[in-house]
């Protein structure tokens, strides 16, 4: 199906996430632009830069009432774009009008109206104005939005729970003769949105020691020109994009199939990165605390309760040929339900709500979309007492995590058969070991050994944040005794060699204890092999030629 993108011209809005149609709310990570049109679609290149919010016109928040056969009951407004995250909206409804079948109706005595905005501008145009006092956003816009928000407490946007997460629907895809993440240095960027830098994409520049200053950022907010010049400009690097233009880029059955092209990275290895998020305006939280309580307690309910009717529901109200259709926006997202929503709001969770607040922040002031100096919380945006009073009344305690485990186990963990094209994340990490040792000190006060230990903080990082792949551990050693054993003959170099093999897979296998032992990691996820003195990095530095090499390979097909 085609795909439609608007969003704000505000900051992040780059990437989609669902089979279907897709337009984008307020600071989603699926967005697009305000403006019409693209920069580069023809002619040379344009290139944008991000900038902030612009705030619409604020009012005090409006709820109406309706009769459902019995006197009015408070009715509240929700907008919704074209997008499969919004299921368990529909089944909490049971239906597209406010009905005293509804879940919302039977738990908080009230009424939903479901109303089809597919203009990002008009849903936060809403928001503001009070005529939408609950709207959606991914958690990583929130520092965006608390910035342009803060001069009217009202207004102030506090997340109430999880939607979904995009499980697939969002990739980067890179021309072939992008090799490794950081040759995006310096390359051009196509994204779907006049502003260029999606939480996803500068997470993704971060994590290979780039930032969205280092990178050229072209949009273009139609899937099929954006696909069109994707393949014709030899200038662009890398697309951020969205199925169903990530499966026809590579497939060779398609006609739109590009032969130099690959799936860098996607929310299918990063698939609790991007999150969607339910935000509800602090005045409406304060004068109607009963209202927002039985909303989140219906939607939890709701996530177990997506049916065929709710494909029905959602296939008349989008207007889409049928059921099947609805049915497939959830293929590349995962509805997330009550224990899910715990772990979202887990301080410690690496890849929360707070870490992703945290991170998206940072970027952002990297940016300067947001001012230095300026620090807001996470706690802040957060309404977590929602959730903890459900927990408190000891509700929902049948749902399962499904998330927790979501690593592909039954994918071949043989990676020497795993082609370099799963490669989504390659670091050169230089773990200093002493001349022949195979291990280190993870307790030492040495700067060496201290700045193995940060390594590895990453490393853990990254792989509690890409659920879906497995890490390649390969040891390395010194060439400094190949020039001597070569001159001693051929069998002294054969023992040098084979040696040095060990001792290099050694070291492989001590950091992947360390990451097992010490941070937590899956066994299962964690692989190491030795390839002893056959890539040195640098031949006048043997020290730099004692390392481990890492690398993030997706198991997804």
């Amino acid at each position: 199906m085609k795909r439609i993108v608007i969003g704000l011209s505000i900051l992040v809005v780059v990437i989609a996430g669902a089979v279907g149609y897709k337009m984008l709310s307020p600071g989603s990570s699926h967005g697009g632009g305000l403006l019409a049109g693209a920069s580069g679609s023809s002619g040379a290149l344009t290139y944008v830069k991000a900038s902030p919010l612009a705030v619409p016109p604020v009012g005090g928040f409006q709820l109406t009432t309706t009769d459902l056969g019995g006197g009015p009951v408070p009715l509240l407004t929700i907008p919704l774009d074209t997008w499969g995250g919004y299921a368990a909206l529909f089944a909490a409804n049971a239906g597209l009008n406010p009905s005293k079948d509804s879940l919302f109706y039977k738990i908080g005595h009230f009424a939903v109206q479901l109303v089809h905005v597919e203009s990002a501008t008009d849903q936060l145009a809403g928001y503001s104005s009070g005529k939408y006092p609950i709207i959606w956003a991914s958690m990583d816009s929130l520092p965006l939005l608390r910035d342009a928000l803060k001069a009217d407490k009202r207004v102030a946007p506090k997340v109430l729970g999880l939607f979904d997460w995009s499980a697939g629907g969002d990739g980067i895809l890179a021309k072939s003769w992008v090799k490794t993440p950081a040759d995006l240095k310096g390359k051009t960027i196509l994204t779907s949105s006049n502003t260029p830098y999606a939480f996803f994409l500068l997470w993704y520049l971060a994590q290979n020691g780039l930032t969205g200053n280092d990178v050229k950022v072209v949009w273009d907010d139609d899937g099929a020109k954006a696909l069109k010049l994707f393949k014709q400009n030899g200038e662009i690097a890398a697309w951020v994009s969205w199925t169903p233009y990530i499966n026809d880029c590579l497939d060779p059955k398609s006609a739109s199939y590009i032969p130099d092209t690959r799936l860098m990275i996607s929310s299918k290895d990063a698939n609790q990165l991007i999150a969607d998020c339910y935000i509800a305006r602090a005045d409406f939280l304060q004068e109607s605390p009963k209202i927002a309580q039985a909303f989140v307690e219906a939607m939890m309910e709701a996530s177990q309760e997506i049916s065929d009717k709710t494909y029905a529901d959602m296939a008349s109200f989008y207007k889409l040929a049928a059921p099947g259709a609805a049915k497939t926006m959830l293929d590349d997202v995962h509805v997330a339900n009550f224990p899910e929503n715990k772990m979202f709001f887990d301080e410690g969770n690496s890849i929360g709500a707070y870490k992703i607040f945290i991170l998206a922040q940072e970027y952002y002031k990297e940016l300067g979309v947001i001012p230095q100096g300026t620090t807001y919380e996470a706690d802040q945006v957060l309404a977590p007492q929602f959730l903890a009073a459900l927990d408190k009344a000891g509700l929902f305690k049948d749902q399962k995590n499904t998330v927790l485990n979501s690593f592909n186990t039954k994918s071949s963990l043989d990676l020497a058969d795993l082609e370099s094209s799963k490669v989504v994340l390659t670091d050169n990490v230089e773990l200093y070991f002493d001349p022949n040792e195979n291990t280190f000190d993870v307790n030492s006060d040495r700067p060496e050994f201290k700045q193995n230990v940060q390594l590895l903080d990453k490393v853990a990082e990254q792989t509690k944040f890409l659920s879906t792949t497995a890490i390649e551990l390969v040891g390395n050693s010194d060439t400094s005794m190949q020039a001597t054993l070569k001159a001693q003959g051929a069998q002294a170099y054969a023992d040098g060699a084979a040696e040095l093999m060990l001792l290099s897979k050694q070291r492989a296998e001590f950091i992947r204890s360390v990451l097992i032992d010490h941070y937590g990691l899956p066994p299962n996820r964690v692989l190491a092999t030795g390839v002893g003195w056959d890539n040195p990095l640098d031949p006048s530095d043997q020290a730099k030629n004692r390392r481990v090499d890492v690398k993030f390979i997706s198991l997804q097909q």
